[in-house]
Formats: C-alpha cells, structure tokens, sequence
C-alpha cells in the first residue's frame, strides 16, 4: 500500500516545522512549496534549531516546489493539503486561489492550520466536495532566510471544523474520523511533538483567538511589545475586559470559552518582552491577519449584537494601519478625484473602485 502523499503549502516557521514532524514520521511522501526562497532552500536546505528535534542543517522534506502549480504537476495529487501560509482574506491573494492549483477530484483533505475564526467557511464554499478539516497549532516557531528556530514543543489540535450527523456531512462523519486519524498518524512523533483529536476544535478556536485578537491587535497598534504594554496597565484597561468581549462574542455563537484562559493569557509571556507575530508584520510592513483575527469576531458581534466597547475600536484602527500597508505596497493608487464629494460616501467608493 502506497504512502499518503502530502503538500504542505508555507514554508515558514509552522510550515517548516510541520513538514519536518511528517517527514521524521515516515509515514508519508511530503512536497513543500518554498516560493520567495526557493533557490536558497534547494541549495541549502534549512538550518533548524529546535527545542525537540535539535539542530538539523541542511535539511530538506522529500520535495521541493517553487510553487502550488508547480507541486501538483510533478509530485500530485495529493492525498492531504496542509495550509499554513498567513490568512489575509484582504490581499492580495486568498488562501482559496492559493489551494486551488493543488485541487482535483480526488476529495483530498484540506487542513487549515492557520489562525483565525470563520476561515474555513470559504473554504468549504469553494470546495464543497472536499473534507476541510481544522488545525489549531501551538509552537513558538519563526524563520528566517533560511533558518528556524523552534523553542515550543509543536503541538497541533486537529478535528473537523462543523461536525454533522453522516446524513448532512460532505463526508460521512466515519470517513472524516478515519482522515483525522490517519492524518495524525503520519504525523505524530512521541516525544517530539503532539498532535491530538480535538471532537470542539472550534472551542480551541475561539480560546485561541482570546489571545490573538487582544494582544497581537493592540500591540500591532501601538507598537509596543506585551510587558510594555502590561507596564501601562494595560492588563485591567484594555487585556481584561477585551477577552471578556471575545468571551461574550464566543458565547453567541453557543461556546464557552473557560474563564481560566483569561489569566493564562495575561500572564503567560511574563518577563519575556514578546512581540507577537502581528506585531512583527506591522514593523516589517508585511500585510497582516486582521481580517480573520478581528474582523470576522467584530461582525459575529454584530450580527448577534453583542457590545464590544474595545474591540469594535481597535478594528477600524487598525484596518487604517493596514491601509497604509496596502498604499505603501503599491495595492493600489488613491485617485483624490474620485473622493470629492460627502465623506460619507468615501467608503463605498473606495469598495466600486480600489476593491479588487
């Protein structure tokens, strides 16, 4: 019986890492698509330093490919996409066009590791016949041309983002368990990583964006890492009372986030002066995950009408820190003539005309 074969799309730091766990596994083929540093990867391969696996140099998955199209011609089909690239519904690309080249009518499994809330709805609505399954990873891991370092033992949370009784499923829910199961199988190394079944994966969502959504978002904001934000007494003014948002946004949808997440995530980078990857994006003036991070929670809010007195500044805030973004990239040129009449109409013009 021949091995799953797997296309892992981001070669970053949980991308990177994520090719490794199935590789050092063995229990499968794996192709990783290295698109801006594809020539120095090919040549060197990576040099990882990490907290499990030790230091590697030189290190390559079974294949390389500049591309996804590039991926499906010379190494397809895949029997599992695993996505790890940032999530900007807002950019220039979407994940979907990104997944696309890679897609055939082979049902293959896609896995969504990324962050975020109500990513995979698009996901699923493009490729209805197709299993979407969600990863929430935990692992402190960055690269850098070239390198990795990984100081977070890589543990994954993997299960299906909307279970339904077989009837209603895409899939039955036998064939989603067993590629659930099968997955975790080829990836699981003990004493190296953790990967497990999660039957709420969209709990560990949520509890995860309690995080994300309040620290990278503010930091990114003000520029700040998260102890210098604390020394401002961020943590009662601002950190508090916003996860209490996302607790209550959360709670509309029928999930209940525990309490004791709250003072986890106000604590557990105590010391360390952390900036967390939004942040980074901001300074290095790379598009950022606003859109899934608190974007898609803001608009839950207000389709249940939930307050959020925090949140629902920061957003647009920060949306205008990401404009600039865009403008500085070139995404698009403002055009002064086309903004003469009433502000309040700027908006819509600006969706007619600069949206692509």
């Amino acid at each position: 019986m021949s091995k799953p074969n797997v296309l892992v799309i981001g070669s970053g730091g949980v991308g990177a890492i994520s090719a490794l766990s199935l590789s050092h596994n063995g229990g499968s083929t794996v192709t990783l698509v290295v698109r801006s540093d594809y020539d120095l990867i090919n040549e060197k391969g990576f040099s990882i330093n990490s907290c499990t696996y030790g230091k590697l140099t030189n290190w390559k998955p079974h294949n390389l490919a500049r591309s996804v199209s590039e991926a499906r011609e010379k190494y397809g089909p895949f029997d599992y996409i695993l996505l790890t690239t940032k999530n900007v519904p807002d950019g220039p690309t979407t994940c979907e066009e990104i997944v696309a080249p890679a897609v055939t009518e082979q049902n293959e499994v896609i896995i969504l590791l990324q962050n975020g809330i109500d990513i995979e709805k698009p996901m699923i609505a493009k490729f209805p016949g197709h299993l979407v399954l969600s990863g929430v990873s935990h692992i402190g891991s960055t690269y850098y041309h070239g390198h990795v370092e990984n100081k977070g033992i890589d543990a994954v949370f993997l299960g299906d983002f909307n279970p339904k009784p077989a009837c209603q499923h895409r899939a039955s829910s036998a064939s989603a368990a067993a590629k659930i199961e099968e997955f975790i199988s080829i990836y699981h190394n003990p004493g190296f990583n953790r990967i497990q079944v999660d039957a709420n994966v969209q709990k560990t969502r949520w509890e995860k964006l309690m995080y994300n959504s309040v620290f990278n978002v503010m930091t990114a904001l003000v520029d700040l890492d998260v102890n210098s934000m604390q020394i401002n007494g961020a943590n009662d003014d601002l950190i508090r009372p916003a996860m209490a948002e996302i607790m209550a946004i959360a709670r509309s949808v029928g999930v209940e986030c525990d309490q004791g997440i709250v003072e986890k995530f106000v604590h557990i980078g105590d010391g360390l002066f952390y900036s967390p990857s939004m942040c980074v994006d901001m300074r290095k003036k790379q598009l950022m995950e606003l859109e899934v991070i608190l974007g898609n929670p803001i608009r839950i809010a207000r389709e249940h009408s939930v307050p959020t007195p925090i949140l629902g500044v920061l957003y647009p805030l920060l949306k205008m820190v990401q404009f600039r973004i865009k403008q500085e990239k070139k995404m698009f040129v403002i055009d002064q003539r086309d903004f003469q009449g009433s502000s309040d109409d700027y908006p819509r013009i600006f969706e007619e005309k600069y949206r692509h």
